[in-house]
């Protein structure tokens, strides 16, 4: 990967709290069944989701909706993909109760992996970010 791809790859993943802002989709065996949106904190390394369910099949959209299956969702095949960038979440699981309220679910080590910003990736990060209100604000005007 070019050094200023790797960089701007970073950066972003920087912006969207390490790709949480993005939202997920879950796969299984290579089918959509559920987009995860407006993250939440919930307790340490734990965030909530809000769920909706994309699956075709009657009897999975009902068993997403329950402890049980989300207990063996290790064995369930299931690939956690950012919706931004694609990229897969290797390490991300359910909790054991994972509704902490109707319709969202919880998850640990759902996030993009970088390293922590440096001094200098913190000064880029607020010129990008002025950048962009003053891009939206001059899009609003028009």
């Amino acid at each position: 990967m070019m050094p200023l791809r790797w960089y701007a790859r970073r950066l972003r993943i920087w912006e969207t709290d390490y790709g949480r802002d993005c939202g997920w989709v879950i796969e299984r065996h290579g089918k959509a069944i559920a987009i995860l949106t407006e993250p939440r904190w919930e307790d340490m390394f734990w965030y909530s989701y809000r769920m909706e369910i994309v699956a075709e099949d009657e009897d999975l959209r009902a068993q997403l909706l329950t402890k049980e299956f989300w207990g063996r969702a290790e064995t369930e095949g299931l690939d956690w993909r950012n919706r931004e960038s694609g990229e897969r979440a290797n390490w991300a699981f359910p909790a054991l109760s994972p509704f902490p309220e109707p319709g969202r679910l919880m998850v640990r080590a759902l996030y993009l992996r970088t390293g922590a910003p440096w001094p200098w990736d913190w000064m880029v990060l607020w010129f990008r970010g002025r950048l962009r209100r003053r891009r939206d604000s001059q899009a609003g005007d028009i």
